[in-house]
């Protein structure tokens, strides 16, 4: 009797520990595949986010914004995000600042091209500018004032 108690009791636990590592993979691999961005092909989007909405009318921005569970602005853009934007290229700028600016936008540039990377509690918004006149004017966040 006591064996087939260890045999339940070794198989719940088994079942409980593949559970548990099912949902810490699915959790983490928001941040393992990416493609490109629906407005500029050359930037990264981590392929789990659904694009919800990208702009028809806006002059000035072309810009599209994804949903993607956990993604928060409170916490930010997540250090392995920040590491594949920078190794397709991206080089983070810093926006001069302006009274609505909000810490969780962030600027990237790379060959001529800028991107504004915008974060909010539950999706995130790639904007790119449709002309000179509309980018932030940019310094290398290297620089000193």
């Amino acid at each position: 009797m006591t064996s087939w108690r260890r045999l339940v009791l070794h198989s719940f636990l088994l079942l409980c520990l593949i559970g548990v590592l099912a949902g810490c993979g699915e959790a983490g691999s928001a941040w393992t595949s990416y493609e490109g961005a629906v407005n500029e092909k050359g930037f990264p989007v981590p392929k789990v986010a659904n694009k919800s909405d990208q702009s028809e009318n806006n002059s000035d921005m072309d810009y599209v914004r994804y949903t993607l569970s956990g993604i928060s602005e409170s916490t930010s853009i997540p250090e392995v995000y920040l590491d594949e934007i920078k190794s397709w290229g991206w080089t983070e700028k810093q926006a001069k600042s302006t009274s609505n600016d909000s810490s969780s936008l962030r600027v990237f540039a790379k060959e001529g091209h800028t991107v504004h990377l915008a974060v909010h509690d539950g999706f995130f918004t790639v904007m790119v500018p449709k002309s000179e006149a509309a980018q932030t004017t940019v310094k290398s966040l290297d620089d000193d004032d």
